[in-house]
């Protein structure tokens, strides 16, 4: 499936769900957290960034005033 990362609906990235997560990673705006028993949470991303299948796309930036 193909993902896209947004930063207040610019692509900033689009690929792979991890390669998503890694980038956003790289840009210090995903934060990775896990719980005591070791498996991991669900990725926040900072305010502003948006990480959405790329089948939405046209949801997203199609909507008219």
């Amino acid at each position: 499936m193909l993902w896209i990362l947004r930063n207040f609906g610019r692509e900033i990235f689009r690929g792979s769900y991890q390669g998503a997560i890694e980038t956003a990673e790289r840009m210090l705006v995903c934060e990775r957290t896990f719980h005591a028993d070791g498996t991991e949470r669900a990725p926040r991303l900072e305010r502003g960034f948006m990480l959405t299948p790329a089948s939405r796309r046209a949801q997203i930036g199609g909507r008219a005033a």
